[in-house]
């Protein structure tokens, strides 16, 4: 819950930025900057996942706050 808070505060910010930029400077520099952002974003969150699923595929867990060790 915490990243995901986090991811939708950090976007918030991205999409502020970016209307900031266009409004400022209509050249593409702002958004190049934008869109590496948040493709950097979607491969941290696609990481996350991955680790959810490993972690539940191990210990057969819901939970990854009652998981306390990765080992299998």
């Amino acid at each position: 819950m915490l990243m995901m808070g986090l991811e939708l505060m950090i976007n918030g910010i991205i999409l502020a930025a970016a209307a900031f930029w266009y409004f400022l400077a209509p050249a593409a520099d702002g958004q190049v900057i934008v869109v590496a952002v948040v493709t950097a974003m979607a491969i941290e969150m696609a990481m996350g996942f991955a680790v959810v699923t490993a972690i539940y595929r191990a210990k057969r867990v819901d939970m990854t706050d009652s998981a306390t060790e990765l080992e299998g």
